[in-house]
Parts: structure tokens; C-alpha cells; sequence
């Protein structure tokens, strides 16, 4: 093989050297896992928790910003290799011009890596912030249930996912979880205007457009979806939640209720009664059947069955 090919394939053979004993650290622990005589006891699917969708988001892109993290704090060290490489194989001579163009091609990876980087730890900062206002809400409607409500949370659409569904007596309603980050300083920091007139949300500063098609359009699919299960109409109400925010006035009328989701016993069990108890099991029947679907981990078989 000439100096030249040394030249190229030393960095990436530095690498690959490196990386045997991760792969057989992985491979023992893997046929160990294989070989072991117990496994996880559950057989049935979980329930999906608040937020799910957002988390399993947020461990793929952690994994991809970490390994392109470490790829990055090696580059310094592939690029010293290359230069020792070329300078000991192929006899080039050193000089201010090749340190500098070197340094110049490292500036520029290190530039492309970093903003990849930066737009992903950003993105990663959104889906965070996404994830605890949904585990907000979803705490707060938990407590419904004391009230003989029953609650799910992420429920698979064709189109993404309800953030979380409650049945109460009063009915079916939909519920769409966004946080807004509020001014750090201010007086009326906290306090929010529901304008239904012209379909926004008034925030200190700032107007907040209602995205009222999507929770309309959640609501329909979760009622078409319950009604050909059911054999009968059901309707289910579209919700906004926007936790942390103090909702002090409401102008005009519109089909999506917003709401803090503190206490949230006023909004989802009222003095109306449109379904028993009998119902409210049917419906959570059919919506159990939708978010179940979280497998157990370290499972070799996940299929249902009861083995009492």
C-alpha cells in the first residue's frame, strides 16, 4: 500500500481501533442478556404517560447530539493524526502554509458540527419544555379521577397525537397541552386574555394565534373514531390548556374552551350528565385499545397473555 493510502486511512483506522471495545463490551452484554434465565415479568402492554411521544423525541435526538458531540471533541485528534501521518509517510515538508490551510479546514468542520449542534440543543430545549407542560397538565387531570373520571394521555392519531383525552359524565373531551414561556419581570406577567373574537391568545407582549383547526380537527377524529366503535354519536369537545398562566378575561364565544389546567374539576364534570358509569368503562375500553401500546423493555416476548 503507497504512503498515500496510509496517509488517508490512518485517522480512520485510529477510529475504528478505538471503537472494538465498545462493540465487544455491547456484544458481551448482549449474549449475556441472551443467555440469562429471567426476563421482564410484564407480558401486557403499558399505558402511555403524559407526554410519551415528546419523550421518545426527546431520547432520539439526545442519543444523535451526544454521539455527534463525542464525534466532535475526536476531531482535533483525527486531524493531528492526519498531519503526523503526512508529514511521516508521504515526507511533506512542513510549513506556515499547510499548519494554516489544516487549521482553516478544522475551523470550518468545527463551525458546520457546531451549528448542527446549537439547532439541535435548541430543538431539544423546545421538546423539554413541551414535555413538562404536558406533565403538568396531565397531573392535574389525573385528580379527575378521584371524581369517577377516567384519563388518557398521548393517544395516537394518523396525524400525531392528543395530548390527553378525559370522560366524565359531563362527556369527551379532548385536551391540547401549549406551554408559553411568560416575561421573567412584570406586574401581569402571568395574566393571559382569551380574545375568541379574533381567535388569539393575549399575553403580556404578545399575541398568541389559537391553533384552532388542529384541536377542532383532533376532537372529529377522536369522535368518528369512538362513534364507529360505540355503534352510536359521539362527541368530543376540544380543550386548550395553557399551564402557568392566569386567564383573567374571555371575550366572545369560540368551539375550543381554553383553560389553566389547575383544578380542572370546573371544566370536565358539570352539573349536566350524559353518560353512566356503564358508558364511561365503554368508552375507556375503546381508548385503552389506542395508548396501550408501550412495551415492556429487556422483554424477548411481548404478545398478551394472561398467565394466571
Amino acid at each position: 500500500m503507497s504512503n498515500l493510502h496510509w496517509t488517508l486511512l490512518l485517522p480512520i483506522i485510529v477510529v475504528a481501533v478505538g471503537l472494538v471495545p465498545v462493540f465487544a463490551c455491547l456484544y458481551l452484554w448482549q449474549h449475556r442478556r441472551a443467555k440469562s434465565q429471567y426476563q421482564n415479568p410484564l407480558t401486557r402492554g403499558m399505558l402511555r404517560s403524559p407526554g410519551y411521544s415528546l419523550r421518545t423525541k426527546i431520547d432520539d435526538l439526545s442519543s444523535s447530539v451526544t454521539a455527534t458531540i463525542a464525534a466532535w471533541m475526536m476531531l482535533p485528534a483525527l486531524f493531528a493524526v492526519y498531519h503526523i501521518a503526512d508529514s511521516h509517510y508521504r515526507g511533506t515538508p512542513e510549513s506556515l502554509w499547510r499548519t494554516i490551510s489544516e487549521l482553516a479546514l478544522f475551523i470550518v468542520g468545527s463551525v458546520f458540527i457546531g451549528s448542527w449542534v446549537f439547532k439541535r440543543m435548541e430543538q431539544l430545549r423546545r421538546y423539554n419544555l413541551g414535555l413538562q407542560g404536558e406533565l403538568a397538565t396531565g397531573q392535574e387531570l389525573d385528580q379527575l379521577m378521584l371524581e369517577g373520571c377516567r384519563v388518557f394521555h398521548d393517544i395516537p392519531i394518523p396525524h400525531g397525537n392528543v395530548d390527553h383525552v378525559v370522560v366524565s359524565r359531563s362527556g369527551v373531551f379532548t385536551v391540547n397541552t401549549k406551554i408559553v414561556g411568560k416575561p421573567k419581570q412584570g406586574e401581569a406577567k402571568a395574566k393571559a386574555i382569551v380574545n375568541n373574537a379574533q381567535n388569539h391568545i393575549e399575553f403580556p407582549g404578545f399575541k398568541w394565534r389559537i391553533p384552532k383547526d388542529q384541536l377542532e380537527g383532533e376532537a372529529r377524529w377522536l369522535s368518528n373514531h369512538l362513534s364507529g366503535a360505540m355503534g352510536e354519536s359521539i362527541d368530543a369537545e376540544p380543550i386548550l390548556a395553557i399551564p402557568g398562566w392566569f386567564i383573567t378575561e374571555r371575550i366572545g364565544r369560540s368551539s375550543v374552551y381554553v383553560i389553566n389546567p389547575v383544578k380542572p374539576k370546573r371544566f370536565f364534570v358539570h352539573s349536566r350528565s350524559v353518560f353512566s358509569d356503564t358508558r364511561i368503562g365503554q368508552i375507556a375500553h375503546h381508548l385503552e385499545q389506542l395508548c396501550r401500546d408501550v412495551q415492556p423493555g429487556f422483554q424477548d416476548n411481548t404478545r398478551w397473555e394472561d398467565k394466571r
